[in-house]
């Protein structure tokens, strides 16, 4: 899957199960991701006393010839949770994002539904949700199988990088640069450039099922990514990763995405509380 677009229609709810394993033969880091979904699907925890939040500014949806609106809804607000331009602990409610998107409840309910099945958030109420919130402990969980199943997604990539795909993820990071050292820095839109990298990057690995399980990781992620990184960024990290795509070197690649996987894993941890 590709994200070329600020709404992504190949929206699922993507579930982790002993034949996605066997299929995608990945071996025993899906075991953690595994889980993962068994664990922290539970454990979605309540955001009650935090502030309200109105809904994310979301496109439109656009009626699209073989797209159901309710798979167009449902993307949208995945992606919005992935690419990190919603806040844990943020409450949504159905009314909100119907308006937001131009749509009538009923799509935004089973979306939301769906999303509450795949653990990125809780329903409160019958109208409202609220986005997952990690403490320390299920970040660290939560980091620790990012590590295992996006390293191993790299390594992949740096076997069948070519030429194109260089370029491509050069481009890719000149825009990051750009917003990051632009006058009117943009932190959603920085998260949402570091998100389409990564996802290109791992979409390299020619592996669908393995991006699947990352992105189960990424619906929990994504929002606290949001709250918790620093404004300015660092393109470095991403330019080692490319440079060692260049020369098909899966170690090197590994090494520099869990340097910079570390690197905001520090900011973040930092700032969570523990475990009440």
């Amino acid at each position: 899957m590709r994200y070329d677009s600020e709404i992504t229609e190949d929206g699922y709810p993507w579930t982790i199960s002993k034949s996605i394993c066997k299929k995608a033969n990945l071996g025993w880091e899906v075991g953690l991701a595994r889980k993962l979904v068994k664990s922290h699907a539970r454990k979605t925890r309540s955001a009650a006393g935090r502030p309200k939040g109105s809904a994310p500014p979301l496109p439109k949806i656009v009626s699209a010839q073989g797209t159901s609106v309710e798979r167009q809804v449902y993307g949208a607000i995945r992606f919005a949770l992935m690419s990190g331009a919603i806040q844990p602990g943020a409450r949504l409610t159905i009314r909100s994002l119907s308006e937001e998107l131009g749509v009538s409840p009923t799509p935004v309910r089973e979306a939301l539904k769906r999303l509450e099945a795949d653990g990125a958030v809780t329903g409160r109420n019958k109208s409202a949700f609220v986005v997952y919130d990690p403490d320390k402990v299920d970040f660290e969980e939560l980091f620790e199988i990012r590590l295992a199943l996006e390293c191993q997604a790299i390594r992949r990539a740096a076997k069948k990088a070519r030429r194109d795909d260089i370029n491509l993820l050069r481009r890719m990071t000149e825009d990051y640069h750009k917003i990051l050292t632009g006058k009117e820095r943009s932190v959603q839109r920085a998260l949402s450039e570091n998100f389409r990298f990564h996802f290109e990057v791992y979409r390299l690995s020619g592996s669908t099922m393995l991006v699947e399980l990352i992105e189960t990781l990424w619906l929990r992620i994504g929002p606290t990514l949001q709250r918790y990184m620093p404004s300015h960024g660092n393109i470095s990290f991403h330019n080692k990763m490319i440079d060692a795509l260049a020369m098909n070197q899966p170690d090197l690649a590994a090494d520099a995405l869990r340097d910079d996987l570390t690197a905001a894993h520090d900011v973040i941890v930092a700032q969570l509380p523990d475990r009440s």
